[in-house]
């Protein structure tokens, strides 16, 4: 009985021991002085002081998602319900128009994905419930072309 509880206890230490070596050859030094990214692994991460930052992250005009550990999101995410997309090489969030697999979004100026109708340069697009512009189809009296533009049909009423 002895023995076994020593071997249990031989291992416990043991594992203790590797855990506390790998997290202090993992562990990142930053001073309270450090600003701006750290790449650690791979991956990139921000910091504005000694703590990691998480959530949005504006840096040089441009917004950025962090993870709970820090690291930079991309491509789509969703945030208190809303869907946003950063970019997929350097994860600054994007506005506008863009082209995802063959389908075009619209991203507002706070970077949400926007859904329904939408007046952009004086033109009338309508997003699905996924945010995809919807092309050649009638959505109530309006007929959207193979551009996804909208054209009053007062014919269709």
């Amino acid at each position: 009985m002895k023995n076994k509880l020593f071997n249990n206890s031989a291992i416990v230490v043991f594992i203790l021991i590797e855990i506390i070596t790998f997290c202090r050859i993992n562990e990142v030094k930053v001073d309270a002085a450090s600003n701006g990214w750290i790449n650690v692994d791979n991956s990139w991460r921000y910091y504005s002081g000694p703590d990691i930052d998480t959530g949005w992250t504006q840096y040089k005009g441009h917004w950025y998602y962090l993870d709970d550990k820090g690291l930079i999101e991309t491509g789509w995410i969703k945030n208190e319900g809303k869907w946003y997309y950063l970019d997929p090489s350097s994860g600054k969030m994007i506005t506008g128009w863009i082209e995802d697999k063959g389908k075009w979004h619209y991203l507002n100026s706070s970077g949400e994905m926007k859904v329904g109708w939408l007046e952009d340069d004086g033109n009338l697009y309508y997003l699905d419930n996924y945010g995809v512009m919807v092309k050649d189809v009638y959505i109530d009296s309006y007929y959207l072309n193979k551009n996804g533009q909208g054209h009053r049909d007062d014919k269709r009423r």
